[in-house]
């Protein structure tokens, strides 16, 4: 028994630690070519608009291994990659393809994030702050990618692609994401719900770190701050 569970170990390190480790390189390769391709894509929106309006920021920063991020006025897009291997969850659609009925093993994933900040929110430290995940890109062990997503990112590569995912294909999806950033703007709550405030919230939470402020919260204050000090 012990020899026969010894030889399952090794048998499951092949299987799975070494796939996990090939994905995980895969990843780490996409993610070098991703942080690429948004470093471009800065260049040229710098080129071709902000030296005619230099009132409009357009700022690349390669953070560190696993993080990049462009600011574009008051909007920041967030790149980053999860140093780990996933699966979807049983029963998800991915799994009636016949791609990965052929092999089970291909829907095992890396993951990279593209959020989306205010850059006020990066600017002024405001930790309170609530950003969107825009899309994530999961990478296979074939290299092959699908996109779950905020718009066309929720549909266009809804399915593993044919091809391995380059440098072309990462650049769509960036623009695309770029675009449902500019698209949604910062709204106002409905006066009503923000207009009781605590002294001890003025002068604590909103001193600390200003209004905690989200597009989808406009900002906050005494309802869900009472919620977000329960926590």
């Amino acid at each position: 028994m012990e020899t026969s569970n010894y030889q399952l170990i090794l048998q499951k390190l092949e299987t799975r630690a070494s796939l996990k480790q090939q994905i995980y390189r895969n990843t780490v390769d996409v993610f070098a070519s991703t942080k690429k391709a948004l470093s471009k894509l800065g260049s040229r929106l710098h080129q071709d608009y902000t030296l005619s309006d230099p009132s409009v920021e357009i700022v690349y920063k390669d953070s560190h291994q696993f993080e990049a991020e462009l600011k574009f006025s008051g909007d920041m897009i967030m790149l980053s990659m999860h140093s780990n291997v996933f699966n979807f969850e049983e029963g998800h659609r991915i799994y009636s393809s016949t791609y990965l009925k052929q092999d089970f093993s291909r829907s095992y994933c890396g993951v990279i994030y593209i959020h989306n900040f205010l850059a006020d929110s990066i600017k002024y430290n405001r930790l309170a702050d609530e950003g969107t995940l825009i899309a994530r890109i999961l990478v296979n062990k074939d290299k092959k990618f699908i996109v779950e997503g905020e718009g066309e990112l929720g549909f266009l590569y809804e399915a593993f692609s044919e091809e391995e995912i380059n440098e072309e294909q990462i650049t769509k999806i960036l623009e695309i994401a770029i675009l449902n950033c500019i698209n949604t703007d910062l709204r106002l709550p409905a006066y009503e719900s923000v207009r009781d405030i605590t002294l001890y919230q003025k002068q604590t939470i909103l001193a600390a770190s200003g209004y905690p402020t989200g597009k989808r919260l406009g900002y906050q204050f005494k309802a869900e701050m009472q919620n977000n000090n329960n926590i």
